[in-house]
């Protein structure tokens, strides 16, 4: 009897593992940190592996790439703003500057271009030139300082003609 007991308590407990064994397995699949069955099946192609490995290991390379691009950029991006604004105040006070220049310019121009209309033309304020007439046998310069002397006229005599010519 005692054999026939302890065959039945190693049945039963031989025959109860596996129910432990089912329960741990199915608490174990279902956390997150276990690593699933592989994509490419149980006997699979030796180039479905590859091909899988090989696509693992670019995906993990470009989230590595970016995540460094993303430090990088979390460090320049200061810097940047900083140089750009910088230009943007910079540019805004040439340009100020600039304006400003064009504008006195502009003003100097237009003083001068009125200026030398009216050396040319005369300005329609100044009063009008007087007109001075001279005889043509006068010179033109100096003639305030010589006196004006009169010409005698010559009294030309006309011509008698005494002869009678027939044609």
């Amino acid at each position: 009897m005692k054999k026939i007991k302890t065959a039945l308590i190693t049945s039963v407990i031989l025959a109860s593992t596996p129910l432990f064994a089912q329960t741990t397995t199915t608490t174990e699949t279902a956390t997150p940190t276990q690593r699933q069955a592989a994509p490419y099946g149980d006997n699979p192609n030796i180039f479905k592996v590859i091909t899988h490995k090989a696509q693992t290991s670019v995906q993990n390379t470009a989230e590595k790439v970016d995540h460094a691009a993303q430090k990088g950029i979390a460090k320049v991006k200061p810097k940047v703003e900083n140089a750009w604004e910088g230009t943007k105040d910079f540019a805004t006070e040439k340009s100020a500057v600039a304006k400003e220049k064009s504008q006195h310019a502009a003003a100097t121009v237009n003083k001068k271009l009125n200026e030398t209309k009216d050396e040319i033309m005369g300005s329609p304020n100044d009063q009008p030139a007087p007109i001075v007439s001279h005889p043509l046998s006068q010179s033109s310069t100096g003639v305030d300082s010589a006196p004006v002397q009169s010409v005698p006229s010559i009294q030309v005599q006309p011509v008698q003609n005494n002869a009678t010519t027939n044609l």
